[in-house]
């Protein structure tokens, strides 16, 4: 086996590049089984002592928290990888919910480095759990993906989007192209948006326990390939032509759902208020009414209208192994909080929540353990089953996240006074 020694001066003489070494180091082996993994973290090691070189430091935190991304040989997981990221972990919750997936009492796995957020999940769960615990529900589960076509003049792009959306037989052929690679996912139906000689076809797919957004980008391909037996003067523009849209904050996912849509209501007894948030429901509802949607719409906030929603959902995606750069739109958020008689009835509606029990990072060493807490670790006894459990449980964490920062504001000063306590010690 060629020595790690050797690879070094290779690298530091630039005869070779950095995203060769895993495959050099396999190859040593004789591509024996089960060296793919100790291959890549060989070639983790060596190039974190490249740049050590460069830099003249040591990085024994890179090195300590190396993760394990090897799935199968050729495949790395992420490229150039040197080690591990660290975000603090912590626990909050119970929480109980009575959804349509998620059922029973769950403990939240939050990776955060923001002092605070952990314990005020957890006293929003406390105010949720005396209350009779939340309800959720999934109302919307698709993953989209919109390639734009160039059709050369406007009635012939209308010709597509019209055979597309009235031609049955056609439509079937297209469905039938898009699954061809398919084990899980289902087409569930196409929309279509023309702007001049140009139209957007956007594929709606559901795709069981993954988040599904590679393998709709190759399924819409197939389908793409399709389309243009029939349409042959139809140039593919762009695969992804964002109105699908993918980490941009944007009001079609909201309008048109991307990813599941997730409902979680609860109602507030008046003595759960007295006594954890010293407030009354009236209070919540006008700081709600005049922060989340006044103070939103007059910054121009878009699909934000909720105190801290991306707090509580980019702590659980990065527990999980979710696509960190998608909390962009899955945090798109909606409070409701309406004073019913002292009682307080407080909900969240989440209408693009994009995430996945399998594939990507949900694989990866925490990631899957902190799965496991939650209960949704892996594909569902359906297809979908966990994936769904997991949106339920994320939207129930916004829901004793946005509950617990309105209390601590209805309190004037305490949501300063409690992070500055609790991140420096004053």
């Amino acid at each position: 086996m060629i020595s790690k020694e050797e690879l070094l001066k290779k690298l530091e003489k630039g005869e070779l590049r950095l995203h060769e070494l895993e495959n050099i180091i396999f190859e040593s082996f004789g591509k024996k089984d089960g060296k793919w993994a100790e291959s890549c973290a060989t070639a983790s090691e060596i190039r974190l002592a490249f740049v050590e070189k460069i830099k003249s430091k040591k990085f024994s935190g890179i090195k300590n928290h190396f993760v394990d991304a090897a799935l199968k040989p050729g495949v790395v997981g992420i490229e150039n990888q040197i080690g591990g990221a660290v975000t603090p972990l912590g626990i909050a919750g119970p929480i109980k919910i009575s959804g349509d997936y998620a059922k029973g009492e769950f403990y939240l796995t939050v990776a955060t480095n923001e002092a605070a957020l952990v314990a005020g999940l957890s006293r929003g769960c406390k105010a949720i759990n005396e209350s009779g615990g939340a309800v959720t529900m999934i109302t919307r589960n698709w993953m989209t993906r919109a390639p734009v076509l160039d059709l050369g003049s406007a009635s012939k792009a209308r010709e597509l989007a019209n055979a597309v959306n009235h031609d049955e037989q056609f439509y079937q052929k297209i469905k039938t192209a898009a699954e061809s690679e398919s084990t899980v996912s289902k087409l569930d139906f196409i929309e279509t948006f023309q702007l001049g000689k140009k139209v957007w076809l956007r594929f709606a797919f559901e795709t069981g326990d993954s988040m599904g957004m590679n393998s709709v980008t190759k399924y819409s391909a197939n389908a793409v390939k399709e389309i243009k037996k029939k349409f042959p003067g139809a140039k593919l523009i762009a695969l992804s032509g964002n109105m699908c849209s993918d980490k941009k904050s944007n009001h079609t996912n909201i309008i048109l759902g991307r990813g599941k849509a997730v409902e979680a209501e609860v109602v507030i007894k008046k003595e759960v208020l007295e006594k954890i948030y010293k407030t009354d429901a009236r209070t919540i509802e006008k700081i709600n009414f005049t922060k989340n949607y006044q103070g939103s719409a007059l910054s121009g906030t878009m699909g934000g209208f909720n105190a801290n929603a991306a707090n509580a959902v980019a702590a659980l995606f990065l527990a999980t192994g979710q696509d960190a750069a998608q909390v962009v739109e899955s945090s798109s958020c909606f409070v409701t909080a309406e004073d019913q008689n002292g009682d307080l009835y407080f909900s969240v509606s989440m209408p693009n929540l994009e995430v996945a029990t399998v594939g990507g990072g949900t694989n990866y060493a925490t990631a899957k353990d902190c799965l496991e807490i939650l209960g949704c670790v892996g594909a569902g006894k359906n297809p979908g089953d966990n994936s769904k459990k997991l949106a339920e449980i994320i939207a129930v964490s916004v829901l004793a996240q946005e509950l617990n920062l309105l209390g601590a504001l209805a309190n004037e000063y305490e949501l300063a006074e409690s992070h500055i306590r609790m991140a420096r010690g004053k």
